[in-house]
Order: C-alpha cells, then structure tokens, then sequence
C-alpha cells in the first residue's frame, strides 16, 4: 500500500495507525509463511532446472518450473488469485510507456552485448540448443518460443516471488527477488550477468509500481528478439 504523502503524513494520527496497520500486516505470521515458501520454492526450482533435463523439449521444462509450480502454490497453498502476483492489466496505459522505452533500451543493449565475441558465440549456440529445428535463423517459432520462456521466467521473479515478499519486506522486496534472478543468469556471458543485477531491480520496480509483471515480461523478451534479430541479421 503507498500512502498518500498530502492529507495523511506520517505525524498525524491516521497517519500513524495507518503505518501501524502496514506494519502489522507486514510482520503477520502469514506474510512470513509467504515468504518463506517462495523463497524456498525458487530456489528449488533454479537447483532443478540446473542439474535436471526434465524432459526433451526445453520449453517445456521452463513451463513446468517457472510458471505452472508457481503457479500451483499460489492456488493450493496459498489460496490466492494469480491476479494478486501481477496478472493483471489494470494500469495498462502506464505499462505501454514503460515497456515502449524499455523496449527502445533494449535493443540498444543488444547491439552493444554483441560486439563482444563470447556473447555471439554463446547465443549463436543456445539458440541451436533451444530449437534445434530452427537453426541460427531466428524465425517466427525462435520468437515464440522465446516470448513463452520469458513468460515463464518474468512470473517467477517479477510475479511469483515479488509479490509473495511485498506483504512482508513492501518495497524492499524489490531488492530481494534481484538476487536469486541475478543467480540464475549463472553460466551466461559474464557481463550479461552484471547488467541483470540492473535490470532485475529495475524490472522489479516497474512491476512494484504497476501491480503487473506484463511490462517486464513485454521488455525482457524484446532483448531475447532484439539479440536473434541481430544475430540472424549478422551484426
């Protein structure tokens, strides 16, 4: 909940129960639960996804682990809408300004990855390993597939855990969801897991800000386009 910093400021009387009923909620035995089992929910499932091939379709693994676990906590144990973790659109007008610039940045960011030579060779492969079928050409499935691995992949972080961690830390949750997102870039181009520290939190403030993981979702897949697209192009 943001307080209205104008008619009810911290010093006045509704000020302070207001702040009180935050802080009670957020120091609740349930918001604690909440935390602890998506905390440790994810970090099973980046463990894994690691170690395990769970099946011969990798987006498939990515959908099982990051969006339909996730999603199966949310309804069994903790007995919530999914819409309460950022599936939603309710801001939508405010959402289609962030993911336009972010989109913009992105395909800045992509340019620059790949003038370094281990960040093309390291895609140049995974996308191969990801569709075997479609090559290095980047087509129409490559775009697809990725927009749903990203899906995935945002509800996790900006969804799942976000939100799962706002009841007990508010804004701080932000910070937290950064770090096991910054973990799971392990294994990639060294500095693409440095520049996922920044974009972990800014993806999280954005979907903090807007209740909704859309836009970060929308914007994270326009690097995953932007980079095939550049690739395929032979930039």
């Amino acid at each position: 909940m943001i307080l209205s910093l104008g008619q009810t400021g911290s010093g006045s009387k509704a000020g302070r129960e207001m702040q009180g009923t935050q802080a009670g909620r957020r120091d609740s035995p349930r918001a604690r639960r909440k935390a602890a089992v998506s905390l440790l929910a994810v970090s099973l499932i980046l463990s894994v996804d690691f170690y395990h091939q769970l099946s011969q379709t990798p987006i498939l693994d990515d959908l099982l682990l990051y969006l339909f676990t996730p999603l199966l906590i949310i309804l069994v144990i903790f007995h919530e809408s999914p819409v309460s973790y950022g599936m939603t659109l309710e801001r939508w007008r405010e959402g289609l300004v962030w993911t336009a610039v972010g989109a913009f940045i992105m395909v800045g960011v992509a340019w620059t990855f790949l003038r370094l030579p281990e960040f093309r060779t390291f895609y140049t492969d995974y996308f191969i390993q990801r569709d075997p079928a479609g090559g290095v050409t980047f087509g129409w499935r490559a775009v697809g597939l990725s927009g749903l691995q990203l899906f995935a992949w945002e509800f996790l972080f900006r969804g799942f855990l976000l939100f799962s961690l706002v009841d007990l830390f508010g804004f701080h949750a932000v910070w937290i969801q950064t770090v096991p997102f910054a973990m799971a870039h392990f294994g990639k181009p060294e500095w693409e897991t440095y520049a996922s520290i920044i974009g972990g939190v800014l993806s999280g403030w954005i979907a903090y800000r807007l209740r909704s993981f859309y836009p970060s979702w929308l914007i994270h897949w326009a690097l995953a386009v932007g980079i095939g697209l550049l690739l395929r192009a032979g930039w």
